[in-house]
């Protein structure tokens, strides 16, 4: 009886193996950490999560980043912008691969009036072991907005 209650007791502390983090939900809040991480500079979130051949395409491939690019933008004397909101996200995937798609308002902080700017975005995640890393991302200004506020 004590071999069946410890033997119990390990498969209950045990922890929960092959979480899915391609999961629609899971990926939202993955993507979520992404686009916050953007916005207050958090390199070392993405160092992490950016696979070492990230690539980002910018509007119309007018500009791209690899991951380099990136973490380097992000440093010393970076703007960190008001708020980065993602809505309208969908999530697709296979078994090993999620492509995750919607809109991203940026409120940047300026010093004249408000600028806010929309961009449709597309984001390649894919899973290796038990962790999704970012491969790819492309970002579409929709539209852009100033104000007095």
């Amino acid at each position: 009886m004590f071999r069946f209650i410890k033997l119990l007791t390990l498969v209950a502390l045990a922890p929960v193996s092959n979480a899915d983090c391609l999961e629609p939900e899971a990926l939202k809040t993955l993507d979520y950490q992404y686009e916050q991480a953007l916005r207050t500079g958090d390199r070392e979130f993405l160092q992490q999560l950016l696979l070492p051949d990230f690539v980002w395409v910018h509007n119309h491939a007018v500009a791209h980043e690899s991951k380099a690019d990136l973490l380097a933008r992000l440093g010393p004397g970076y703007q960190a912008p008001k708020s980065r909101e993602p809505s309208d996200v969908k999530v697709i995937r296979t078994a090993t691969t999620a492509v995750i798609h919607g809109l991203s308002t940026v409120d940047k902080f300026t010093d004249g009036p408000r600028q806010a700017n929309s961009y449709r975005f597309m984001r390649t995640y894919v899973k290796q072991g038990d962790e999704c890393r970012l491969l790819a991302g492309q970002t579409m200004k929709v539209w852009s907005t100033e104000t007095d506020n």
